[in-house]
């Protein structure tokens, strides 16, 4: 008999150590693995995607691209300067964006062209600046080109600067010289170049819209522009409403913006928390057949 209690000593003291260490396992999975969440919603940026509809901001319509420029130049400067630059070349537009990331530059030239042209071409670069291999200087990163009719509408490009999260960005605003144009007939483009993280500057935003209006309040840029609202009882669509493009660095692309994008009676003015100071205007084509033909004729 004390023979059979010994073993059965033993086989309750071998149950108890495998259910200690079954506890145990069960404490250490509850300690490495989270709680399942009853919502399967992606959190981006301290947003839910799901609900607010935010989504990459668009930039298909930018062309900018390392293969753009045929003739590729280095300029040496001692830090990135509009003065400088046209020492070396002749802009029609240029400006200078200061980041914790680096600095960037913007410039934009009409190209020359004849009574044989149908056309102008606006030649814009970007710029990064480079310490090495002996000398400073201001590097040509990518190139875009913006192509206008020369017997079209005459637009005037605007480039202003602004900060979001302390870092200057630059926003070019394309739009008829001429208000009285319908906006959708010939509509506004609006595009906006940042530094990513890593100090390249990166187009992150590109828009088309009538007559668009633009605020900013140090962590976004607000796009305002004319749409038509709700069908009344008679079926005609209300006029005076507006589209509004909430664009804001994307924690989810770190080198992408982000857009949030609602609808509304345009009742309420442009509002700047953040200064957004006009950089450059430049009209184009400079030399309008339109403008001439008027001229002509009077």
């Amino acid at each position: 008999m004390a023979k059979k209690s010994s073993e059965a000593k033993r086989t309750n003291r071998v149950l108890g150590l495998l259910v200690v260490l079954l506890l145990i396992g069960t404490g250490a999975v509850a300690l490495f693995v989270e709680p399942s969440s009853s919502s399967d919603a992606t959190v981006v940026s301290g947003h839910d995607a799901t609900t607010l509809g935010v989504r990459p901001a668009e930039t298909s319509r930018s062309n900018f691209s390392a293969g753009w420029g045929i003739e590729q130049y280095d300029f040496q400067m001692n830090a990135l300067s509009c003065t400088e630059l046209n020492t070396h070349i002749t802009t029609d537009l240029c400006a200078v964006a200061k980041t914790k990331h680096g600095d960037f530059m913007f410039s934009a030239t009409e190209s020359y062209w004849d009574e044989t042209d149908n056309e102008a071409t606006l030649e814009m670069s970007l710029f990064g600046f480079q310490d090495n291999n002996g000398w400073k200087r201001a590097s040509g990163l990518l190139d875009a080109q913006m192509v206008r009719d020369l017997d079209g509408v005459q637009v005037e490009i605007d480039l202003y600067r602004t900060e979001v999260h302390g870092d200057e960005v630059l926003i070019a605003h394309r739009h008829p010289v001429d208000d009285t144009v319908n906006g959708f007939d010939v509509s506004d483009q609006v595009f906006i170049i940042a530094a990513s993280p890593t100090g390249a500057p990166t187009v992150v935003a590109w828009y088309n819209g009538p007559e668009i209006s633009f605020e900013a309040d140090g962590k976004n840029i607000t796009l305002l522009y004319k749409r038509y609202g709700v069908a009344t009882e008679s079926g005609q669509l209300q006029q005076g409403w507006n589209t509004q493009v909430r664009l804001f660095p994307s924690g989810r692309v770190p080198f992408g913006w982000d857009e949030q994008i609602t609808t509304g009676p345009a009742i309420r003015e442009v509002m700047d928390a953040v200064p957004v100071v006009l950089v450059d205007s430049y009209t184009f084509p400079v030399h309008s057949r339109v403008k001439q033909k008027k001229s002509t004729s009077a």
